[in-house]
């Protein structure tokens, strides 16, 4: 019975070109075998599962090579090659930082440096994790680094660059390695699978290159786990059971039932993955990445960052065509804003539900606030002005033939309505004594009609203190207990029947009101029943005594009124230049 061989060393690139997703790496080494400029340190850093060890392995093949391609490929054929292939190259040396990372260690190492090689060009070091040295073990290696034998070439590799020094750093001729594209790794997979004589769904193997997040490596052992489980057949359903992914068709069905405001449905949904074993975070991360899928399919600019297969992707672009940006944007914010509180809830599934619920609110949450808008719109769009009479000057008359009439030297407006067109070219002017006749016609037609005084319905003072109290105890549900205890301090007075007036002491108190007015507004006309309602906020100085009540809960006005009881303390603050967070 062989030894079974993971697909990450069986189908281990051997040349430069079978590397994957790393072009601007490969093509570099090549000229620079091709040049002969190779640099006596290099450091690949990146990622886990991208191919840094490949590509050292690689390249430490390629320099010893005694018959290189005419690609400067390792040719696997010579001596060297098939030497360093059975791992029995005494050229290339191989460290693994993480288990020999101190000073004896790297002493060690510059004692090998010493000898030179006894067949072959170079003597290649290859460090993996080389992050994990010590920093007197990189100290130690500072000086061989900087100055190695013309025999030796180091290459380093790490998935943490920020963990290395410096002066290490300036040392090495730096490669950053990429996230392996998805689409590069399915068609890898595609090539094992092949060979492998394995049937996957495409759609399947996409799954997984998605989970692997750009390691190749990681790819490869879900690939080998799912293809044993599946025995030769790995169809989408089965990665989906496997690596414990939220099937895509959830998020499409409950995102449905979110616009058509079916919360029920929505829940038994909900309840549907909690049995499968997933747990609310996992839900709302994926309904955040869900809702941030389809904003990106309503746009044809911004299609290509949708890295799915192209059924899931036609999927998205149909959903995306029927549901709004306002409520994706909307329904983001609640996700977002559930997430925070479900770290810190002692209810987690409550924190959910309550996330859903509002979701399936939300589209005649917008509905509501459209026809609202548009009410507003209406009544504030000012009357529609009646065309003034077309204005002409005294030059652009005189073009025209004037019978006995002299006008003044100045030009002087005269509308256009006062000159009557007669005899072709002739035009006649009215005389004041004329237009005066005529105005006192009109307003003498004007008495006779009957004027009608428009009766608004007068507002109820025992109801609209009721409403009032409904309305504090909104506020404070809300937590705008500034709002509160403004107007506890101002209290609003009934004006003219359909006016209520708020008058405060001061700026202050007028601008945290004005910020509510329409919500205010709105209220009030709602419960009281009453379509129109002048809701008037204004500033009036001779009700400042009544901020002796007045307790101070912003920030600034905690300090106005510290500076009231000591006036220094503001001297205090401009000395020292302190700025406070208002």
């Amino acid at each position: 019975m062989e030894n079974f061989i993971v697909s990450a060393r069986k189908y281990r690139p051997s040349r430069f070109e079978d590397v994957i997703g790393q072009p601007q790496v490969t093509n570099t080494l090549k000229n620079a075998l091709r040049t002969n400029q190779l640099a006596q340190a290099f450091l690949f850093c990146g990622p886990r599962g991208v191919g840094k060890t490949t590509c050292a392995r690689i390249l430490a093949k390629a320099v010893n090579c005694e018959n290189l391609t005419i690609d400067f490929e390792p040719c696997n054929e010579c001596a060297a090659c098939e030497a360093f292939n059975n791992n029995q190259s005494f050229n290339i040396h191989e460290l693994d930082a993480a288990s020999n990372n101190s000073v004896e260690d790297i002493r060690s190492l510059i004692d090998q440096i010493r000898f030179a090689p006894q067949t072959g060009k170079k003597k290649i070091y290859i460090i993996d994790e080389v992050h994990m040295l010590s920093s007197s073990a990189f100290n130690a290696f500072l000086k061989t680094l900087e100055e190695p034998p013309s025999y030796a070439i180091f290459i380093l590799a790490t998935t943490e660059k920020h963990k290395i020094i410096p002066t290490i750093l300036s040392r090495c001729q730096i490669f950053d390695f990429n996230r392996i594209q998805t689409d590069d790794i399915v068609t890898h997979l595609s090539i094992v699978a092949k060979k492998e004589n394995i049937k996957a769904e495409k759609d399947a193997l996409h799954l997984i290159a998605r989970k692997a997040e750009g390691a190749l490596r990681d790819a490869l052992s879900m690939f080998d786990r799912i293809s044993i489980f599946a025995n030769g057949q790995i169809q989408y359903s089965e990665v989906i059971e496997n690596l414990n992914i939220l099937d895509y068709d959830y998020f499409f069905r409950i995102t449905d039932f979110f616009l058509s405001e079916d919360s029920s449905s929505a829940l038994l949904t909900f309840n549907q993955i909690l049995q499968k074993g997933f747990d609310g975070e996992n839900f709302l991360t994926g309904l955040a990445d869900h809702f941030r899928n389809l904003l990106v399919a309503k746009d044809s600019n911004t299609i290509e960052l949708m890295d799915f297969s192209e059924n899931i992707r036609q999927r998205y672009l149909q959903q995306a065509g029927y549901t709004s940006m306002g409520f994706l944007l909307s329904g983001l914010s609640i996700i977002t804003e559930q997430e925070i509180q479900y770290r810190t809830s002692k209810n987690r599934r409550l924190c959910v539900e309550m996330a859903i619920l509002k979701l399936c609110f939300l589209p005649s949450a917008i509905q509501l606030s459209k026809d609202r808008s548009v009410e507003v719109k209406k009544k504030s769009q000012p009357d529609i002005e009646k065309p003034k009479p077309e204005m002409v000057t005294n030059q652009q008359v005189n073009e025209f033939p004037v019978q006995n009439q002299q006008l003044p030297k100045n030009e002087v407006p005269i509308p256009r309505e006062v000159l009557k067109q007669q005899n072709g070219n002739s035009i006649k002017l009215s005389s004041l004594s004329d237009l005066k006749k005529e105005i006192q016609k009109n307003e003498s037609e004007e008495k006779d009609i009957p004027q009608v005084e428009i009766v608004y319905e007068e507002i109820d003072h025992y109801a609209f203190q009721q409403v009032w109290k409904s309305y504090l105890q909104k506020l404070d549900g809300d937590k705008k207990i500034p709002v509160v205890k403004i107007l506890e301090t101002f209290p609003p007075e009934i004006k003219e029947k359909k006016t209520i007036l708020i008058a405060v002491g001061n700026t202050t108190f007028y601008n945290h009101l004005n910020s509510e007015r329409e919500e205010m507004s709105y209220f009030l006309k709602k419960e009281l029943g009453k379509k129109s309602i002048d809701l008037i906020i204004r500033v009036d100085k001779t009700k400042s005594k009544a901020e002796t009540n007045w307790k101070p809960y912003q920030a600034i006005d905690k300090f106005n009124h510290m500076v009231k009881k000591n006036p220094k303390l503001k001297d205090f603050k401009d000395r020292l230049k302190l700025d406070l967070d208002f």
